[in-house]
C-alpha cells in the first residue's frame, strides 16, 4: 500500500488497481501538472484538497475513467467546465491525438489552464474564456465529436444547452456521482428527443470507495 502524501506511489497504484498504464513520462507531466496547480491552489480557489488521496485519485484518475469511452482518432472534444482541469488535462496526457476545447467562464482560472497548457507543452487545445450560453449565441456555433461536462450541470440543463453543439453521431458523456435517478427521470419531460442514452455506468474509485457514474448520450445520426 503506498504511503500517503506520496503522489507518485498513489497515483501509480491506484492506476494498476483501474488497469490504467502510467508509464513515465505520462507520471512526470502528471506531477508538473501537480506542482502548478498546487501553487495556483495556494492564491486562489481552484480544487477542494482535504487529504492526499484527493488530487491523484479523486481528480486526476477519476477523470481517466473516461479513456474507455472516447472513440479513436483526434476527434474534436469540448470539456464544459473545466476548472482546474479535470478531466480535460488528465484526458489529454493519456490521448494527444484528441483535438480539445476547454470552455471556462472564471478569466482566474482561463489563465491557470493556458499556463498548466504551456508548462506541460500540451499541443492541439484550446481554452475558451466563455459561458455555454454566449457560445450556443453565435451565428455559427462550433461543432463537436464528444463533449464532457464533469459535475457542472444537471442532466436536463447539460442536454439542452450541449446537444446543439454536438455533431450528428457525436457522444456526450456526464461525469456524476450516485443520485441521479430523478435527474435521469426527467429527460422524459424534455422536448428536445434528439438523444438517447447509450450507457449509464456506475463505477467505485480505488482507496477512496467514492461512488461514481458516467451517462454516455448519443445524437443519433
Amino acid at each position: 500500500m503506498a504511503k500517503v502524501g506520496d503522489f507518485r506511489e498513489i497515483l501509480v497504484e491506484v492506476a494498476g488497481e483501474m488497469g490504467i498504464d502510467m508509464p513515465e513520462d505520462r507520471i512526470a507531466l502528471f506531477e508538473a501538472y501537480r506542482d502548478t496547480l498546487l501553487l495556483w491552489n495556494s492564491k486562489m480557489n481552484l480544487v477542494s484538497l482535504q487529504s492526499e488521496v484527493d488530487l491523484p485519485v479523486r481528480h486526476i484518475l477519476d477523470s481517466l475513467t473516461l479513456l474507455p469511452f472516447l472513440p479513436a482518432g483526434g476527434v474534436r472534444l469540448l470539456d464544459i467546465g473545466s476548472g482546474a482541469g479535470f478531466p480535460a488535462i488528465p484526458l489529454k496526457i493519456f490521448r494527444p491525438d484528441l483535438q480539445m476545447t476547454l470552455l471556462e467562464a472564471s478569466r482566474k482560472k482561463c489563465s491557470f489552464l493556458k499556463e498548466v497548457i504551456r508548462k506541460l507543452g500540451l499541443k492541439d487545445i484550446t481554452v475558451m474564456h466563455c459561458r455555454l450560453e454566449s457560445l450556443l449565441a453565435r451565428d455559427v456555433p462550433p461543432a463537436f465529436d464528444m463533449i464532457v461536462s464533469r459535475a457542472t450541470f444537471k442532466m436536463k440543463e447539460l442536454l439542452v444547452h450541449a446537444l446543439p453543439l454536438l455533431k450528428p453521431g457525436g457522444i456526450l458523456a456526464a461525469m456524476k456521482g450516485p443520485g441521479l435517478e430523478e435527474e435521469i427521470e426527467a429527460l422524459d419531460t424534455m422536448k428536445i428527443k434528439d438523444f438517447r442514452i447509450l450507457n449509464d455506468h456506475s463505477f467505485t474509485l480505488p482507496l477512496t470507495g467514492d461512488r461514481r457514474r458516467i451517462v454516455l448520450v448519443d445524437k443519433p445520426r
